[in-house]
């Protein structure tokens, strides 16, 4: 009998599966004996008591099947994914940019059967990695490989936060799972408020692309859709480096928010676009210590293993209609030049996997 154990609160220095298995014996009224462990659901910090801090722990566990579940705790079933049917398209699919929308439209239309031919402006992440490094300590910018444009999009260089603001649903769990498959450490499918760092992303990236390399997906760089072919009022192919012609009714547009000079060209070819609105702020910098003291208080402030603090706030004045809320906050990370135009300046945060950098930022937004 596999069932789910919810709300088991352990202080973060017993942390650890044999506390888990006591814990849960103390609640089931049963030997630890009994219990073996299945699955680990949920993680997360509760630091409201800065005497004391706790997680959050929900896991699976198999008891005996003549267990008395008079509680009626969950039965925990196992979800199988279908397997997918075959798109039955001759036409091999185009796909226009190769950040995660990119990544993630040429892995579903694989797992169709379908192999996509993917156009991406910038480059391959190792050569990428090459030119935002010669950016970052030489101020030389390669307009066409940078923190906004490349393989891996805008997100490969960021903290990689993978939680929204409501709950996960089941296009988030998959997608969890996904980075899990190409190289993700397992507890970001369980802890609270996961993320992954440059680094992590960086390799992510590469797997995912020889993943689809390998079942017959192409990938071409430096490749810029500089026109869109549209016959009797219907999207049929592309046009790459203002040479190369591409064939297809299927195009997907992953253009990521920068390609400013792609959606100028959409829209004078008469390419319905909806502008949407957008919200101006700055990026703030602090030392992390000072943002672990407050969160944290002096006992757990340096304490190993619960990470740099976190903070998220939002302020809304009714009376004048306009608010304020941080955004993107990255715990131990760093304010980076994320220009792709000579000439324009625009900032982002990012850290990595083990965010230690002595500094924390985060977004402030008005709206």
């Amino acid at each position: 009998m596999d069932l789910i154990i919810s709300n088991l609160r352990i202080p973060v220095e017993k942390d650890g599966m044999d506390e888990y298995l006591r814990a849960t014996s103390q609640k089931l009224k049963i030997s630890e004996d009994d219990i073996q462990f299945n699955k680990m659901l949920g993680k997360s910090l509760d630091a409201g008591n800065k005497e004391q801090f706790y997680y959050k722990i929900s896991i699976v566990v198999t008891l005996p099947e003549d267990f008395d579940n008079t509680e009626d705790l969950p039965v925990y079933i196992k979800k199988t994914e279908a397997a997918r049917k075959s798109a039955g398209i001759s036409e091999r699919p185009v796909i226009i940019g190769f950040g995660p929308a990119g990544m993630f439209a040429a892995l579903e239309l694989i797992d169709h059967g379908l192999k996509p031919l993917i156009f991406e402006r910038g480059k391959k992440i190792e050569e990428r990695t090459v030119d935002v490094r010669k950016f970052i300590k030489e101020r030389t910018l390669d307009t066409g490989s940078n923190i906004q444009f490349g393989e891996g999009g805008a997100g490969s260089y960021s903290d990689g936060k993978l939680f929204s603001r409501m709950k996960n649903t089941q296009y988030v769990n998959r997608m969890l799972e996904t980075f899990i498959k190409f190289g993700a450490p397992e507890e970001i499918g369980y802890i609270s408020k996961p993320h992954l760092g440059t680094d992590v992303l960086c390799r992510i990236v590469k797997n995912i692309r020889e993943y689809i390399l390998e079942r017959g997906g192409e990938i071409h760089y430096s490749s810029k859709m500089t026109d869109i072919l549209i016959s009797d009022n219907v999207a049929s192919g592309v046009v790459i480096n203002g040479t190369m012609e591409y064939r297809s009714s299927f195009i997907y547009l992953a253009l990521g928010h920068s390609a400013r000079d792609t959606f100028e060209m959409l829209h004078n070819k008469g390419v319905a676009i909806e502008q949407n609105p957008i919200f101006v702020g700055t990026r703030v910098e602090h030392p992390a210590k000072i943002i672990d003291f407050i969160r944290y208080g002096d006992k757990y402030r340096d304490f190993p293993g619960i990470g740099a603090a976190t903070y998220s706030f939002t302020y809304t004045d009714r009376k004048a209609g306009r608010g304020v809320y941080s955004f993107c906050m990255c715990p131990g990370g760093e304010v980076i030049n994320a220009s792709s135009e000579d000439g324009l300046l625009v900032v982002n945060g990012m850290s990595y996997s083990d965010r230690s950098s002595p500094f924390s930022n985060s977004a402030i937004v008005v709206t």
